[in-house]
């Protein structure tokens, strides 16, 4: 009787180890401890708030609780945090990224990023579309109501984003250059909250922001007091060398290709550089936040983690938070599928890769 005991003990000790059901350790690793938070855009920007509302939510399924404190190293783009986590971070567990992957920039082997964003630890991603708007009265004597008033202009628009390397910057000098409206844009601003506020001043006459930027501060601060308009936001890559509209945003915000096709006909496409630039940059909306380790990371800060992001984004509260913030459900990555998919992004045709690091060239002159 003993020994049959015994074994069953030994069988279910073997069981739990091979599958890891080690919550004491896990509970011990993070007890006492704090957790440095390293978010790539300044305070009060669109990755601030969603990084904060994600990790807030994310908390409750650290085991230990430990204390998170955020830290926020910005400029360029998000590349200069993104490069301080891959140069100066630490590798013990106590010091993640919760960035607006600067993706673009390792796309073209832009030399501001030094960072191997494939390299990091992914413990999960968010994917969220991007709504452009524009102030009304950016056309002196004509009142913008949708985007069809703008495509036609021939007076100058002036626009705003973070860095020449960055989404916001060549996406809106792509769309621009596709649709011949003439633009002035100012880059180097540090989050899309300096953006709006340059917007507020009319210093600045549009931009784009996520649906988490959109739905928390631009509808408040720019849609609601009649200020600005939504014109179009990017959409998703689909067959056949199309740009889909995205299910996440309302019908009346229409897709990059549906604005393109109005101006000059179904089916038509500008350059194949500028079209698959755009379809490119698309497909990055799929993870557009991402939560990281630096490379080198003590794994068993991964495995809680991921643990962690993976109860998250199942918990009901943090997923009615999610649509009320931005204004649609919740879709994101896995850690491990994060890390499949950053992988396959980077990796684009290098005749591509040049002309997108030209073309951010271009505007550092």
């Amino acid at each position: 009787m003993n020994f049959l005991k015994h074994s069953a003990l030994g069988v279910m000790a073997v069981a739990a180890a091979a599958v890891g059901l080690n919550a004491p350790a896990d509970a011990q690793f993070y007890k006492g401890k704090r957790v440095n938070i390293i978010i790539n855009y300044s305070a009060g920007g669109n990755t601030d708030i969603q990084g904060r509302m994600v990790m807030r939510h994310m908390k409750k399924y650290i085991p230990g609780n430990p204390r998170l404190v955020f830290r926020h190293v910005s400029g360029a783009g998000g590349t200069v945090g993104a490069n301080f986590l891959a140069e100066a971070g630490r590798t013990n567990g106590y010091m993640m990224g919760v960035f607006t992957i600067p993706i673009m920039s390792q796309v073209m082997k832009a030399p501001e990023l030094r960072a191997d964003l494939a390299a990091f630890h992914y413990v999960g991603a968010i994917g969220q579309q991007t709504i452009s708007h524009i102030r009304k009265d950016a056309i002196p004597g004509k009142t913008i109501k949708n985007w069809k008033d703008l495509i036609n202009t021939d007076h100058e628009i002036r626009t705003g984003g973070h860095g020449p390397s960055s989404s916001k910057d060549l996406r809106t000098r792509l769309f621009f250059e596709a649709l011949e409206i003439p633009l002035k844009h100012v880059t180097g601003y540090k989050s899309g909250g300096k953006i709006r506020a340059a917007i507020l001043k009319n210093e600045l006459d549009m931009t784009a922001d996520s649906l988490a930027g959109y739905f928390g501060r631009v509808v408040a601060q720019l849609i609601k007091p009649g200020i600005s308009v939504p014109i179009w936001h990017v959409g998703t890559p689909g067959p056949n060398n199309t740009i889909l509209h995205s299910p996440s945003v309302a019908k009346n915000i229409p897709s990059f290709q549906t604005v393109y096709e109005a101006k000059f006909g179904k089916g038509k496409r500008p350059s194949a550089n500028i079209w698959n630039s755009i379809r490119t940059i698309a497909a990055t909306r799929e993870m557009l936040r991402i939560i990281v380790f630096r490379k080198g990371t003590n794994p068993k800060a991964v495995k809680i983690m991921r643990a962690a992001w993976d109860k998250t984004t199942k918990d009901k509260g943090f997923l009615k938070e999610y649509k009320k913030v931005n204004g649609s459900v919740y879709t994101g990555k896995s850690g491990v599928d994060a890390q499949k998919y950053v992988k396959s992004i980077v990796n684009v045709n290098p005749k591509l890769q040049k002309f997108l690091l030209d073309y951010a060239d271009k505007a550092r002159k």
